[in-house]
């Protein structure tokens, strides 16, 4: 991560504040990467890494226009990384107990309603019966002493892993990581079959060096901080929680988390990620945009781009741009990208003069070249995302819209020039 930092024009927040006052201020500076200090912890607090897809790309070492391609062939060609056998991490370790508790070291944040949480966390585990790990972001909220209650999603692959575990009567390890490359953070937000997500990191970054913990657990070895724990059977309430559409998340019931070894580097750095922020979008939506790119290129190879909208919550709306040979083009590229990420609600398909990243331009190509009565495709009763507060039990009505202009006698659908 620190080398990261060195490529971009971080700022350090000159006040020392209250850790109460972090979130509204990260919000209020609108994410900018920023390094605060706060009363509460010697460690600093970094925010605002990966906010848009300038910042992605140059973490990917990309352009913004090459990003989803670089993706698609890192995937195609994940590379092993090297085992070490020191990690700057090392020079700090504390047994945690009821006297070193994980909270006087490790800065946890209240962001909504009282409740103080963890959002960078990235947890990795040994996959069952599968020579390799597994690493993905799970929020934690702390409910005392060493313990958290850990957000785990139903039939995702920690949750394959603790199912694994609890069937054989055991408790599950897990090492869970803060502060790391944020190409680190982006292959730990892809979930495929058979990934192990360190690799996917070593090959986006050319090479990755990581250090086995004594739970055997393989992490980075310039992870800021690293937590050995375990996931027991207990189950405790987590939430309420700012989830990635901004709206506050039910309380539910979830897997109680016990810290049992805390790691940490010299003048260490605390990563943290503003839950519902443009940082959390851009790590939730980014790793679906390539899923959909090559899902639509299966069926029209002249797919241009992909785009989850930040104002969609990078997970329900998407923008699709094509180079459109046949007029049925854009109904095939709407049913493939439905298809393709089932969280999506709306797809809108533009031509190669509009600017998916831009939503002035893709507004203008709806107003111009859309017409609902023959452009609009529904799907209701269609199974969607969880997170969107006006579906019912998920159940939602899906819809694609064709925003290309006519292949033949186009002309009046151009803009004109000056």
């Amino acid at each position: 991560m620190r080398s990261f930092l060195e490529k971009i024009g971080i700022t350090e927040f000159e006040d020392l504040i209250e850790i109460t006052q972090l979130a509204k201020l990260i919000k209020d500076r609108n994410e900018s990467p920023t390094i605060y200090k706060v009363k509460e912890y010697d460690a600093m607090i970094l925010a605002g890494l990966i906010t848009n897809r300038k910042s992605v790309a140059l973490a990917l070492n990309t352009t913004k226009e090459n990003t989803i391609p670089k993706i698609l062939k890192k995937l195609e060609n994940v590379r092993k990384y090297e085992i070490r056998d020191s990690a700057s991490f090392l020079k700090n370790k504390i047994q945690l107990d009821s006297e070193n508790t994980i909270d006087k070291f490790l800065p946890v944040i209240d962001f909504y309603s009282g409740k103080k949480y963890t959002t960078s966390s990235v947890v990795i585990v040994d996959y069952p019966n599968e020579k390799r790990q597994n690493a993905s972001f799970h929020r934690m909220m702390y409910i005392g002493q060493n313990r958290f209650s850990i957000r785990i999603v139903a039939q995702r692959h920690l949750d394959n892993a603790y199912q694994y575990a609890l069937k054989g009567g055991k408790e599950l390890k897990v090492t869970i990581v803060f502060g790391i490359h944020p190409a680190i953070e982006i292959a730990s937000a892809f979930s495929a079959p058979e990934l192990d997500e360190l690799e996917l990191s070593s090959s986006f970054l050319n090479g990755l060096d990581v250090f086995r913990l004594p739970n055997g657990i393989l992490v980075p070895c310039e992870s800021e901080f690293v937590v050995e724990a375990r996931i027991t059977p207990q189950l405790a309430d987590e939430g309420p929680f700012i989830d990635l559409t901004g709206t506050a998340d039910r309380v539910r019931k979830q897997p109680v988390l016990i810290a049992d070894t805390l790691y940490f580097r010299e003048n260490p750095i605390f990563r943290t990620i503003l839950p519902g922020g443009r940082e959390h979008k851009m790590l939730m939506g980014i790793p679906q945009e390539p899923r959909i790119f090559k899902a639509v290129s299966n069926t029209i190879p002249t797919v241009r781009n992909v785009v989850l909208t930040q104002g969609g919550c990078s997970w329900l709306h998407a923008v699709v741009q094509i180079e459109k040979r046949t007029e049925g083009d854009p109904k095939n590229a709407i049913l493939a990208s439905l298809a393709a990420h089932p969280s999506l609600k709306r797809v809108i398909i533009v031509d190669e003069d509009i600017d998916l990243t831009n939503p002035d331009e893709v507004e203008w190509a709806v107003a111009t070249r859309f017409q609902a009565d023959k452009d609009l495709i529904l799907v209701p009763k269609s199974k969607g995302s969880s997170l969107d507060p006006s579906s019912e039990d998920s159940i939602t009505c899906k819809y694609g819209m064709d925003a290309t202009k006519p292949i033949i006698n186009n002309e009046e659908f151009n803009k004109a020039g000056f």
